[in-house]
């Protein structure tokens, strides 16, 4: 099994090293074959480094890959006549992956057992963060989508506090790489909805898709070392 996850963790690699090529340069057809590959090859091994292991947490981040991968091939579709449509089925779908994401940490460390119990105040950078970019994004959301944005938004906030509620009761190791995915996953969605409403950048889309990729990287290989520590129930 480790032999496997080896060989799955160097198709993830070079699958995103592919997919950031084509965004360098462009070339769709790369992006088309390689960027719905990157999440299945990472449940893969997620999968490959947990044999065995039937727990709800494990379950949840790869029913997570799964609307991630559906979220990916959804955006590669946006910009053209159906973009708005394209745009919320994608929207719709990575919130099914922090939705998946948030039930899975708190199925570990839930609100009543968790860091944010004993220091909500820990909850106020995100919720600042959350506010002052909504309101500096929002004139140029139109006003038939804010709604779904304002729900995607205050979800992934949600996701990566249920991070912070684990602090002091997991590993640091373990949560440094799972707080760490988290703030570029949520900053990877902060840049799409810059680029999107906000104001586009030059390179934006490699800068997005190298903080997504290394944020998911990140939060599967937390929960496979996190799984890998605990018994199975």
């Amino acid at each position: 099994m480790e032999r496997n996850s080896v060989l799955w963790l160097g198709a993830f690699l070079l699958l995103s090293v592919l997919t950031l090529t084509g965004e360098a340069l462009g070339y769709r057809p790369l992006i088309l074959y390689t960027k719905p590959l990157l999440m299945p090859v990472l449940g893969l091994w997620l999968m490959s480094r947990t044999p065995g292991i039937r727990r709800f947490f494990r379950h949840t981040f790869l029913t997570g890959l799964l609307f991630a991968t559906l979220g990916d091939i959804l955006l590669m579709f946006t910009g053209g006549k159906y973009d708005s449509l394209f745009f919320l089925l994608g929207l719709g779908a990575f919130l099914g992956t922090h939705t998946c994401y948030l039930g899975g940490f708190l199925s570990e460390i839930n609100l009543r057992n968790g860091h944010l119990r004993l220091h909500p105040a820990y909850t106020a950078p995100f919720l600042v963060f959350l506010a002052v970019f909504l309101l500096w994004l929002w004139p140029g959301v139109p006003s038939g989508i804010r709604l779904p944005v304002l729900l995607y938004a205050m979800v992934i906030t949600a996701m990566a506090l249920s991070v912070v509620n684990m602090l002091e009761k997991i590993s640091p190791v373990i949560f440094r790489s799972l707080l760490a995915g988290a703030l570029l996953f949520m900053f990877s969605d902060c840049l799409i909805a810059t680029a999107k409403f906000g104001r586009p950048f030059p390179g934006a889309r490699i800068v997005i898709m190298v903080t997504y990729i290394a944020g998911q990287w990140l939060i599967v290989r937390g929960v496979s070392e996190q799984l890998r520590r605990l018994p199975e129930k």
